[in-house]
């Protein structure tokens, strides 16, 4: 059996034991099927190359490594229906569901990646729409927070002032202090102990004082805080942009190309085009297998299986009686 005879058993998951006993007739469905699966694994690993590149941003050795797992997924797929000894609707209308989805994915992919600058503009008028939406917004949150700022600027600046004008006018506070003093007094040849309060006085800064310097040192930070606001202001339309910029990802790219593919009738056709041609792809093998008659090597599985399930009913029997 030629080499590639025995690639297409590893791929397609068919006995190449069974199959060197059957007819060409075997090994040219197999090759067909081969063929079909190696044209489905080219065009998904570019796709999981191409979406992994573009969306995830990975490097290339992670980006061969999404798309052979693309391709694993592809085979997977195609072997629930190679593998199918009978004909089954309901699969084969499943595979075909499959098979729409997938095609609507692929032509997706390779279309964003083919009409890459083209999308690349209209992605630069949506950010300049998400600008001009995002900076109002933007804008009404920094004046919000710099009217709170003014308007505790104020409050603290007119506290202050009016603790300014009394410690100008009472600089100076009396502190009075009491003590008592106990003294022992003999009275009538008694021992008495006697208390002897006392009053002192002191001269101290009004304490004042320290309030308007906490409040003044609040200002300051306020101040700082408020130029910081000014500033963001001042750059916030450079920030919305960067922003926007940095963020785009698969759904913003995919509204613009559904924008491009609808207002520019050419992309619309190439579109559809690339859809059915993926779409045809996908149910080649599906379609093949439907048309296809029972070659000799499935009906080789098939005989295999009856024989083996006779020879298990035969056992049973035996074991029951």
């Amino acid at each position: 059996m030629s080499w590639w005879s025995k690639f297409g058993c590893i791929l397609t998951g068919w006995n190449s034991t069974v199959l060197a006993q059957c007819s060409e007739a075997s090994r040219s469905q197999l090759s067909k099927y081969t063929s079909a699966l190696l044209i489905l694994m080219i065009v998904w690993s570019i796709t999981g190359f191409c979406f992994a590149q573009r969306y995830m941003g990975l490097p290339v050795w992670a980006c061969c490594i999404v798309s052979l797992l693309f391709v694993t997924i592809v085979i997977m797929i195609e072997r629930q229906i190679l593998l199918t000894n009978q004909k089954s609707f309901k699969l084969m209308l499943f595979r075909g569901i499959i098979a729409a989805v997938m095609a609507i994915v692929g032509s997706t992919i390779f279309d964003q990646t083919m009409f890459g600058k083209d999308i690349d503009k209209q992605m630069a008028n949506n950010i300049e729409l998400q600008v001009a939406d995002l900076m109002g917004k933007r804008v009404s949150i920094i004046d919000g927070k710099l009217a709170y700022i003014k308007a505790e600027k104020d409050s603290l600046e007119r506290v202050n002032a009016q603790l300014q004008a009394d410690v100008n006018a009472n600089p100076w506070i009396i502190q009075r202090s009491a003590t008592t003093s106990q003294q022992k007094l003999v009275v009538d040849g008694k021992i008495k102990t006697v208390n002897n309060p006392s009053v002192t006085t002191n001269q101290v800064p009004n304490p004042k004082q320290e309030v308007i310097k906490s409040n003044n040192e609040k200002v300051v930070s306020l101040s700082a805080e408020e130029k910081e606001w000014h500033q963001k202001k001042q750059t916030v339309e450079e920030t919305v942009r960067t922003e926007c910029q940095e963020n785009v990802g698969f759904l913003e790219e995919l509204e613009a190309m559904w924008t491009i593919i609808t207002n520019r009738p050419l992309a619309g056709v190439f579109y559809i085009v690339f859809f059915v041609l993926l779409m045809s792809l996908e149910l080649f093998v599906v379609v093949s297998k439907m048309v296809d008659s029972e070659c000799d090597y499935e009906k080789a599985i098939i005989g295999s299986q009856r024989v083996r399930i006779a020879q298990f009913d035969a056992a049973f029997s035996r074991i029951n009686t």
